[in-house]
């Protein structure tokens, strides 16, 4: 019977460990799954212990003072350093996969948990038999405490969840989790205590965290579970050409890229988790957005100046929209178009004032011509009139002259019939004659 559990431990082991290789290698930069290696490490650690003590005959499951002879003491601390640090990952990988408010996430926050662990594992190398009364109790607290806490963020962030597949992904997560959490509860805490009274090792709860891996392996191989796209989704976000900040809806400043950070000259502990009034120029311009959000239901066409780490200003052209947490900036600076538009104001200013210079002149101009037409044209107009004076006064002696000439033709006429009749008598009477 000794040798089935010595052969589960090592499968437990070999199993645990290459669970988590695979998926720290599979996508080794994303944190979820460095803390997720770290968390498979630990229960590999308890189960070569265990299957360490199993080789020196040790029954699990009694009270700690019928194994703790020097040989098994040696397995039982190397135990130690895998279970001492279980509840600190397992709670550091519950917050980086639910993202919970800011202060969780501080690196003080979690290196605190792993002190914690780090004093536990210290406490098991060299406390003495009289402490570990007091050291069960206190382990156990912070055990429980952990599990706790991990367990509500989880819940809470599964109930959020809209994404079947995001869903389905934490559900096996959840599941893989909650095996070894509640069955680790019931057999190695409230079963010694109602048995014993005080910590009697592990008992089946190791197995439980295997059976609870397998659920966790089901999700990354069927769903992709610490193995999707995100890390890239992040670096196309962080290398944005654009401003990008994502606040909570009381402009908490949640994310920003590079670009942001670039432009306003911050470094992004500096800007994190402070109000996004603290980068506008003017402290309006917030509560401004905020009542504009809630009337128009939709995204917004801002112009928005931030201010830099040296209260340089610099207008960006942004697009406020509201998301299912938070509102999202995202802005294109406007600096040199707007200078430009500046100088091209200057220049069409200058040229419209060139131009206005240049009429008032040509207007002048126009009129001293126009005077000056005005006075050849009535000058003109004289000169018309005395020549048309002179002209019907030259009509007038040709009528003259015409009446005269055409009298006296008139009068030769007349002469000439006089003559011809007075040579017709003439020779009337000389025929007589």
């Amino acid at each position: 019977m000794t040798n089935i559990f010595f052969f589960l431990d090592l499968f437990s082991a070999i199993f645990n460990f290459s669970l988590g290789y695979y998926v720290f290698f599979k996508d080794f930069k994303r944190t979820a799954n460095r803390v997720f290696f770290l968390l498979t490490l630990a229960a590999t650690i308890w189960a070569i212990s265990s299957a360490g003590m199993r080789t020196m005959g040790v029954q699990m499951g009694r009270p700690i003072e019928e194994f703790l002879e020097h040989s098994a003491l040696l397995w039982n601390n190397i135990g130690w350093v895998g279970i001492a640090f279980l509840p600190s990952t397992f709670l550091h990988l519950s917050i980086v996969i639910t993202s919970p408010k800011r202060i969780f996430k501080e690196k003080k926050f979690l290196a605190s948990i792993y002190l914690i662990s780090f004093i536990f594992l210290l406490w098991a190398f060299f406390g003495e038999p009289i402490t570990y009364l007091i050291f069960y109790i206190s382990f156990t607290l912070f055990l429980i405490s952990c599990f706790l806490f991990s367990f509500i963020l989880l819940f809470k962030n599964y109930f959020s969840l809209k994404s079947f597949q995001e869903k389905a992904k934490l559900r096996y997560f959840l599941i893989g989790l909650l095996i070894p959490g509640l069955g680790g509860t019931v057999l190695d805490i409230i079963f010694p205590l109602l048995r014993y009274g005080q910590f009697v090792g592990t008992t089946f709860s190791l197995y439980l965290f295997s059976l609870g891996y397998i659920f966790i392996a089901i999700g990354v191989l069927k769903y992709g579970l610490f193995i999707d796209y995100r890390e890239i989704i992040e670096t196309i976000f962080k290398r944005l050409a654009e401003l990008v900040i994502v606040t909570d809806r009381e402009g908490l400043i949640l994310l920003t890229n590079e670009i942001t950070l670039a432009k306003l000259n911050f470094k992004e502990e500096e800007i994190s988790n402070q109000n996004i009034s603290n980068f506008f120029k003017t402290k309006e311009a917030w509560p401004s957005l905020k009542e504009k959000l809630k009337k128009q239901q939709e995204a917004l066409e801002e112009k928005l100046v931030f201010l830099t780490k040296e209260k340089e200003e610099i207008p960006f052209l942004v697009s406020v929209s509201e998301a299912k947490e938070g509102i999202i900036f995202v802005g294109r600076d406007i600096k040199e178009l707007l200078s430009y538009q500046g100088k091209l104001k200057e220049e069409v200013e200058r040229r419209t004032k060139e131009l206005k210079e240049a009429k008032t002149i040509l207007e002048v101009k126009v009129k001293a011509r126009t005077k000056e037409l005005q006075e050849l044209a009535d000058s003109l107009e004289g000169q018309v009139k005395q020549r048309i004076k002179e002209l019907q006064k030259r009509v007038e002696e040709l009528e003259r002259f015409h009446k005269l000439t055409l009298g006296r033709e008139m009068k030769m006429i007349e002469l000439k019939r006089e003559i011809e009749r007075l040579r017709r008598e003439v020779g009337e009477g000389e025929e007589k004659n």
